[in-house]
C-alpha cells in the first residue's frame, strides 16, 4: 500500500512519503504560490532552469514549485487565495497536482491531507472528492489516487510527538493541547488520549501572513524606506530574523516584540475556547510559525511549550503516519 501526505496550507505546501528502497520517510515544500502559465520563457534558454512544475487546474495552466516565488509581481500578490473556499479554487488543485509532481509517483493507495480545525466538517467530503481520481498533467503522465483520508491540520502535530517521541502506552491519560500556527489560521485541539475534545477545539484568523504583513510595515519603517517583500520577511525567520535588503545583512529581530499585538489577539481566542489548562498535560507548537509564537504563548499562558524539531513539517509527517497505521489495521 503506498500512501503519501500532503499538508496544502496558505503559505506553504508541505509533502511526505517513504523512500523507495530504504522506506526512510522524506519531505519537502515549496511555496503555496500558483501563478497562470504564460508561455513565455524569457530566459530564452541561457538563464538556468528554475525548479518549476506546470500543471492544469479546472481548464486554466499554473506554474508551481519550489521556484515560484519568482513567478510573483513585486508587490508579491501571493495573498490573493486567501480565502474561506481555498480548496475549490483551481490554484489549491493546481498546488496539490504539483506536490505530486514532487512526490514522483504513478498511483497511490491513500492520500491522508488536512483542513482547517474550523472548516473541517463543512469542507471534508468535498476534498475528498477533490483528491481521490486521475490526475493528468500536461505532456506527461497522469498520477492515480485512489483514496483520501482528510483529518484536522493540528491533528497532524498532535500525532507526530505523540508517537515518535513519548511512550504511547499512557497516551489514554494524558490531555493534550496542540496549537498548529499556519499561514491565515491558528488552529488549535485539545485531545484525551486521541479522542478529540470537540467543544474546545477551533481556529481563528491569526496565523503567520498578519505577522509577515505587520513585519513588513515594521521593517519599513525602520529602515524609512518602503518594504512589501512578505517572501523575504518569511525567509528570514527560518534563518533567525535576518535576511539581506538591498545586498546589506540585516537583522530584525528587535522588531519582534513590537508585532506582538497581533500574536496575543489569537492567543486570547484559544484560551476562551480551551478554558482552563489545569487539565492540559502537555502544550504542543507546531506549524512555520512556531518560533514567532513561543515566548509570547509561554507567557501567556504561564507554561511550558513543547516544539518539536522542524515543526514546518509536524502535521504532514503526522498525516503519513496516521495513513501508514491505518492501512496497516492500527488506526480509525
Amino acid at each position: 500500500m503506498i500512501v503519501r501526505s500532503i499538508d496544502l496550507g496558505y503559505g506553504n505546501v508541505k509533502f511526505c512519503s517513504a523512500g523507495n528502497t530504504d522506506g526512510v520517510v522524506s519531505y519537502g515544500f515549496f511555496p503555496s504560490v500558483a501563478k497562470l502559465h504564460t508561455g513565455i520563457d524569457r530566459g530564452a534558454g541561457v538563464m538556468s532552469s528554475r525548479d518549476l512544475v506546470t500543471v492544469e487546474a479546472d481548464g486554466s495552466i499554473f506554474m508551481v514549485g519550489r521556484d515560484a516565488e519568482y513567478t510573483l509581481s513585486a508587490r508579491d500578490d501571493r495573498r490573493s487565495h486567501l480565502s474561506a473556499n481555498f480548496v475549490d479554487t483551481p490554484q489549491y488543485l493546481a498546488l496539490f497536482r504539483g506536490a505530486l509532481a514532487y512526490l514522483g509517483d504513478d498511483e497511490i493507495d491513500l492520500m491522508v491531507a488536512g483542513l482547517p480545525v474550523d472548516h473541517f466538517a463543512r469542507d471534508k467530503d468535498r476534498l475528498k472528492a477533490r483528491l481521490v481520481g486521475t490526475h493528468r498533467f500536461p505532456g506527461r503522465s497522469a498520477v492515480s489516487v485512489k483514496d483520501a483520508w482528510i483529518i484536522p491540520q493540528p491533528a497532524g502535530g498532535f500525532i507526530k510527538y505523540f508517537m515518535e517521541q513519548n511512550d504511547v502506552s499512557d497516551i489514554d491519560g494524558l490531555t493534550s493541547l496542540t496549537i498548529d500556527v499556519g499561514y491565515y489560521t491558528l488552529d488549535w485541539l485539545v485531545c484525551r488520549g486521541l479522542q478529540m475534545q470537540d467543544a474546545r477545539c477551533g481556529s481563528t484568523p491569526g496565523g503567520m501572513s498578519l505577522v509577515l504583513e505587520r513585519l513588513a510595515e515594521l521593517i519599513s519603517n525602520d529602515r524609512g524606506v518602503a518594504f512589501e517583500n512578505l517572501g523575504m520577511v518569511d525567509e528570514g525567520i527560518r534563518k533567525g530574523f535576518a535576511t539581506r535588503i538591498q545586498g546589506k545583512h540585516y537583522d530584525f529581530s528587535h522588531l519582534v516584540p513590537k508585532m506582538e499585538a497581533h500574536i496575543v489577539t489569537a492567543i486570547q481566542s484559544v484560551v476562551r475556547s480551551v478554558g482552563s489548562l489545569n487539565d492540559i498535560d502537555v502544550i504542543v507548537l507546531v506549524g512555520g510559525g512556531a518560533a514567532c509564537y513561543r515566548k509570547k504563548i509561554e507567557s501567556l499562558l504561564g507554561r511550558e511549550v513543547v516544539v518539536p524539531g522542524n515543526s514546518i513539517f509536524s502535521n504532514v509527517q503526522g498525516f503519513f503516519i496516521a495513513g501508514n497505521q491505518r492501512v496497516n489495521g492500527k488506526g480509525a
